[in-house]
């Protein structure tokens, strides 16, 4: 039976604990592993989060060199030499979008089904720069992969364009599915988890979970914050990542002498136990795919207020609030608002029928990988 384990190999930068890769790791633990094993390929040498499970789920880990446009050759030959001594590959899944073009194509010519996974969407920054680059790197993409996936249909349009969007026999929704019981509200645990963190039962909790990087916004929040300071609210900010923004936004804290309302959690392992402590979570992104956090969040009977540039689709629940990112006053007023009017419930049966249990999406994608192999 080992013998017709399909391997899929996933190429990302590195498993470290982020939205991606979470979502990655969610199929890994939910997938029939007698039918489908992950491995993959990366270029952080530097052990991350989870790869002592991917070994000890059974897959393998793979580091090829970081892409520079200096290093093109090297690229190219590292990927060539390696399917050429890896035939057990038949199905390559990329999530590094910037080098898809040249990853793909090598796989493909080495007799692979490729796919290309679409993470993102851009909202309100379209057309900038950055935007037409984010375009313009999927175009050779377009003619060199297989298959076409993204987290939402969003996703799918802004990355690859709506010709392919509409094709379905190349292009699917991947929802970003998660363990729902997990995350599932329950207010008695609710009650413990915020004993044991020193938050008072009038305390008003908010919070996010993502990376202190600019996509998620992160200095508009700050000034949500610090205008809720001002007002004389009574609130504690649970912040939950890192990123390249987290040495400003300590300095921020300091200088602002918020360290006791503002509390920079990192990465967490218990995202959702800090869910349930929260009353309202936040996420004024620049652009989004299709937030796992958000999801997360909605599971735990949480009211939601998000940007206006992030796809509508992420509403599973109703408990979606969509605001501009132009007024931090307007995200306070509606903060304590929701926070006063939201009545918390368990939300496991709108998130299941919303197609985001991972113990149904996993068989689903076990057969579309399985479909897609057949075809090799």
């Amino acid at each position: 039976m080992l013998n017709n384990i399909i391997r899929v190999l996933h190429v990302q930068m590195g498993m470290n604990r982020a939205g991606i890769e979470t979502m990655i790791m969610n199929y890994f633990r939910h997938m029939d592993r007698t039918k489908i094993m992950f491995d993959f390929a990366g270029y952080m040498r530097k052990k991350c989060d989870y790869d002592d499970e991917i070994i000890r789920l059974g897959g393998r880990i793979f580091y090829y060199p970081k892409y520079n446009v200096y290093n093109h050759w090297e690229f190219v030959k590292w990927w060539e030499d390696f399917f050429d001594t890896h035939p057990e590959y038949k199905i390559v899944h990329g999530h590094s979008e910037g080098t898809y073009a040249i990853y793909l194509k090598i796989a493909k010519k080495h007799g692979c089904i490729t796919i290309a996974h679409s993470h993102s969407a851009y909202g309100i920054e379209m057309p900038t720069p950055k935007s037409i680059m984010f375009k313009l790197s999927s175009l050779r993409t377009r003619s060199i992969s297989h298959y076409f996936f993204g987290c939402s249909k969003q996703a799918l349009i802004d990355k690859f364009g709506k010709k392919i969007a509409r094709d379905r026999n190349r292009s699917k929704v991947i929802n970003n599915a998660i363990n729902v019981q997990k995350f599932s509200f329950d207010n008695y645990r609710r009650n413990i988890i915020r004993e044991k963190m020193g938050l008072r039962k009038r305390l008003l909790v908010i919070g996010t979970v993502g990376r202190m990087e600019r996509p998620k916004n992160p200095f508009f929040i700050l000034n949500i914050l610090k205008n809720l300071n001002a007002r004389g609210a009574d609130f504690i900010f649970l912040w939950c990542g890192i990123g390249k923004e987290e040495k400003k936004i300590k300095k921020w804290v300091w200088k602002n002498k918020l360290q006791e309302k503002v509390k920079l959690l990192g990465q967490r392992g218990d995202i959702e136990n800090i869910l349930l402590a929260m009353d309202v979570f936040i996420m004024p992104s620049l652009w989004e795919g299709l937030s796992v956090a958000c999801i997360e969040a909605q599971a735990s009977g949480l009211p939601i207020i998000v940007s206006d540039s992030v796809s509508q689709e992420c509403d599973i629940t109703g408990n979606c609030k969509f605001l501009p990112c132009d007024n931090a006053d307007q995200w306070c007023n509606e903060i304590v608002k929701t926070s006063y009017d939201h009545v918390r419930i368990n939300t496991y049966t709108q998130i299941v029928n919303a197609g985001y249990d991972i113990s149904v999406e996993a068989k689903k994608l076990t057969d579309i990988y399985t479909n897609i192999e057949r075809k090799c």
